[in-house]
């Protein structure tokens, strides 16, 4: 039972961990989320290219956070594999954003795959992996290949629509 209980445990601290990284992230405090990764934290954000180190990630997401006037990010769908003092887990994001430059609104849908390591402080983000799975508008700034959309999706012939 503590083994359950530990694991249960390390779940919600896991999860509350990037509740709070987007806590950071909303309020336009690109160092304080950045204190949610190791220093030697490898990430892809928005271009599908990767990045290492926790400062580079705080003066990349300070650009990207810049250019919004305001944003709300929701976590949904959480899950996590925890294996000692290693941790996976993967989530999906909803993301409003008001454009600072125009006041229009742009709605981002992404899978994050995080990898975690346990420290003396607790658990910090290792990896970090935005995986667009659509956006409202499209931006012209972000590769159409970004968006991967759901892992897994199966693709199935249409379905044939019945005439009215």
């Amino acid at each position: 039972m503590n083994d359950a209980l530990q694991e249960l445990l390390d779940a919600r601290a896991l999860e509350q961990h990037l509740i709070a990284y987007f806590e950071r992230i909303d309020a336009n405090d690109p160092e304080g989320a950045a204190r949610f990764l190791a220093d030697d934290v490898e990430f892809e954000i928005m271009t599908g290219q990767r990045f290492t180190g926790r400062d580079r990630f705080a003066r990349k997401v300070a650009r990207v956070v810049d250019a919004y006037a305001a944003t709300s990010h929701h976590v949904s769908n959480f899950k996590c594999a925890i294996d000692g003092d290693r941790a996976t887990s993967s989530c999906y994001v909803y993301a409003f954003h008001r454009m600072a430059a125009t006041g229009d609104t742009w709605h981002l849908w992404v899978r994050i795959e995080d990898r975690y390591a346990r420290t003396a402080e607790g658990w910090t983000i290792t990896e970090h992996v935005l995986r667009g799975v659509d956006s409202q508008p499209r931006r012209e700034d972000i590769p159409p290949d970004w968006y991967a959309g759901h892992r897994g999706r199966l693709v199935r012939e249409p379905v044939p629509r019945r005439p009215a």
